[in-house]
């Protein structure tokens, strides 16, 4: 607060209390332009009007079974702004731990600051994250998980998902991988398809994510990106998580004024690829809930990012598979 005039208080603590709308690093988006340039070096597939249109109309059928599987708890003093929500916070309650010596902790300490609190004097531990996220998170790197799918019958619109332990398993038991890592909360096709129509969901994230209350941001994420309720949700918690921990560096990043504003165009990485501080400290904060909860990210779905990556980082899949009975 002594970086700004007292007679800019009011306005400062207003813009503390909008939540800020971030383009995740691991949901960075581009324009359709940029990701036709990009298919070839990337290897992702460009998708076909006609493939989305498919995927819009298809119906997950176990998709609540799909959530319960993430073992998350009900918080016992959850966010008044999300108590309606279908879905559980990923964030709260944070997993907690007390020790005496730091080789009591029963997760490896992450490797990056954003995502935990240590303090070894009073020796206690806090994980950014539910224990669930923790777990995941301290053998993520390891994980062969995958998403599948099976169509109920030759329709090809009611289908189930269902995580195995290696893609060969899944192929196995007669169905078609849909993204790496376990199934989650943004794993439908009806998502997947929103994923690849707004190639550059930027503008429409951020104009939602400057909505005043989560059920308004949850909407607009819906109406406007074209999320399923639960997909939607797990944004809104990432949106309201990141501006509670990151509020500060995003604006001394970007300026006071242009947050205000929401002109918020800065690049979203440097000239060596690296993250500005905004985004990596919404990809550090609260890029393992995220990850861990929606499952589906664009990486692990083969879809490009606006964020150079290298081509063993795109999972490799092809998504018109999932319909061949033409």
């Amino acid at each position: 607060m002594d970086k700004f005039d007292r007679s800019h208080g009011v306005i400062f603590i207003l813009v503390l209390t909008i939540p800020f709308s971030f383009t995740h690093p691991h949901e960075v988006n581009v324009s359709a332009e940029s990701a036709v340039l990009k298919q070839s070096s990337q290897g992702a597939i460009v998708e076909s009007i006609e493939l989305i249109q498919r995927l819009k109309r298809t119906e997950l059928i176990n998709g609540d079974l799909t959530h319960e599987r993430l073992n998350l708890v009900a918080a016992q003093k959850p966010r008044r702004r999300t108590k309606e929500f279908v879905t559980l916070d990923p964030f709260n309650p944070p997993h907690t731990q007390s020790f005496e010596n730091l080789i009591e902790l029963k997760y490896p300490i992450p490797p990056t600051e954003e995502l935990y609190e240590l303090n070894e004097k009073s020796g206690t531990f806090l994980f950014r994250g539910q224990e669930s996220v923790a777990r995941w998170f301290s053998t993520a790197e390891s994980n062969a998980d995958v998403c599948a799918l099976r169509f109920e019958d030759d329709s090809e619109i009611e289908y189930q998902l269902r995580t195995f332990v290696s893609r060969n398993d899944a192929h196995s038991a007669g169905y078609v991988v849909t993204h790496s890592s376990h199934c989650g909360t943004c794993s439908s096709l009806k998502n997947l398809a929103s994923y690849l129509e707004n190639r550059d969901l930027t503008s429409a994230a951020r104009s939602c994510g400057r909505k005043r209350n989560a059920k308004k941001i949850k909407t607009c994420l819906m109406n406007e990106v074209g999320f399923d309720e639960p997909c939607a949700e797990t944004w809104t918690y990432n949106i309201l998580h990141t501006t509670d921990h990151c509020k500060s560096i995003c604006i001394k990043y970007y300026g006071f004024w242009n947050v205000l504003r929401g002109n918020m165009d800065k690049p979203h990485t440097d000239e060596q690829g690296k993250l500005n501080p905004c985004l990596q400290c919404d990809e550090n904060t609260s890029g393992p809930g995220f990850q861990y909860v929606a499952g589906r990210t664009r990486r692990n779905s083969g879809v490009i990012s606006a964020i150079h990556r290298h081509p063993e980082e795109i999972y490799s899949l092809d998504h018109t598979v999932y319909f061949d009975n033409e």
